[in-house]
């Protein structure tokens, strides 16, 4: 919280005479969720495309530039577990915008986790904002009704906090079987696993990632863009991941919600 923000919690108890009216300025609680794109992990093992916290890092500075008032929550040790590799090579690097300093690499992120796995976390330090991007690990025809159960589980368990489910990205495009699975997946996200729940008035939303990976955003069926992936594989560049920052940005101000709650 910057000091502007403190002066006003503070004047705003002096005023009322309890702490009641300061509870207003408490952050917006955004809680990143997923697997190992929410952490950031790009050609892992290795780490010779550097670790800089993946969209979370360009989102940060999105939103405290638009003047929000909020804090990234969640348990998640990754990537500083080093259970892919050291992306501080030995205590070597060290990312030149890093989260840690401002208490923000919080994130309940895990590589290689799937959509059942996330079912434990959603309750876990109280979001009121969800950014929910899940399903590339062990994508198959049953991934639509695993992430509308999780989305279920979600609304549930929460709901008073905004969800906001990601069309996934996509493998590089030599897993041709593989991407007709994240195309079907991404496509029921959008038109009918978002609308059916926004239909009975819950809080949720969707945000397109998958486009980003195209030879042609016009075409969402069109080929995967090549040199989009770190690892050859599913991780994005940090190029890339700036960009993810950018839409996860604009779903967001689409929410219209309080910067000063």
């Amino acid at each position: 919280m910057n000091r502007k923000v403190l002066a006003m919690c503070a004047a705003v108890f002096a005023l009322s005479g309890s702490g009641e009216a300061a509870e207003t300025n408490q952050p917006l609680r955004i809680m990143c969720l997923g697997d190992s794109i929410t952490v950031g992990y790009t050609d892992n093992p290795t780490w010779n495309e550097p670790f800089t916290f993946g969209y979370r890092s360009g989102l940060y500075t999105l939103l405290k530039s638009a003047g929000y008032n909020f804090q990234f929550v969640g348990d998640s040790p990754q990537p500083w577990n080093n259970m892919s590799g050291d992306p501080t090579h030995g205590g070597t690097y060290t990312p030149e915008f890093d989260l840690r300093v401002f208490g923000q690499d919080k994130h309940q992120g895990g590589g290689g986790a799937p959509i059942s796995a996330l079912k434990g976390w959603v309750s876990k330090n109280d979001p009121d904002l969800i950014l929910l991007m899940i399903g590339i690990n062990g994508i198959s025809t049953q991934s639509p009704a695993r992430i509308r159960s999780l989305v279920e589980t979600i609304v549930t368990d929460k709901p008073n906090a905004h969800l906001i489910v990601a069309q996934i990205t996509p493998y590089v495009d030599t897993q041709t079987e593989k991407n007709r699975l994240v195309y079907d997946y991404n496509i029921y996200i959008r038109d009918s696993l978002v609308p059916e729940f926004s239909a009975k008035g819950h809080k949720v939303s969707t945000v397109d990632m998958y486009s980003l990976f195209l030879t042609d955003h016009r075409d969402y069926e069109s080929a995967v863009a090549p040199n989009r992936h770190s690892n050859k594989y599913n991780h994005p560049y940090n190029r890339e991941y700036e960009l993810m920052a950018k839409r996860w940005f604009a779903a967001i101000e689409a929410l219209n919600l309080e910067k000063h709650p």
